[in-house]
């Protein structure tokens, strides 16, 4: 007869590897930084969701107005992500392009776990 331990066994669940390889979660090389009027560098899309968190809305207006979206033209040029900068170019303020990153990045996630 076998002693009991007191431990209990537990089942562990399969782990589900997904493996992205989008572009567009990927790093911009060195050269292709997004380089902010601070010097700092954003290195991929992630970083650039977390600086709009906290940009002022005068430095956002300083790559976004009615003529120009630097930000958009990074992510198609870098990231080669045409869909999502055409939609940031017709967003004017840093709450909805960041959303629409976000967005965008779940979409990307759910697309490539199917």
């Amino acid at each position: 007869m076998k002693k009991k331990t007191g431990k209990k066994t537990t089942t562990q669940k399969p782990r589900v590897n997904v493996t992205v390889t989008t572009k567009l979660l990927g790093r911009a090389p060195e050269t292709k930084t997004f380089v902010l009027h601070d010097g700092r560098k954003i290195k991929n899309v992630l970083e650039l969701v977390d600086e709009l968190e906290t940009m002022t809305e005068e430095n956002f207006r300083t790559f976004v107005n009615e003529t120009e979206n630097h930000f958009a033209n990074w992510i198609e040029h870098v990231f080669d992500t045409k869909d999502l900068a055409e939609e940031m170019r017709t967003i004017h303020n840093r709450i909805d392009t960041q959303r629409a990153i976000l967005k965008k990045l779940v979409r990307e996630l759910v697309s490539a776990k199917q």
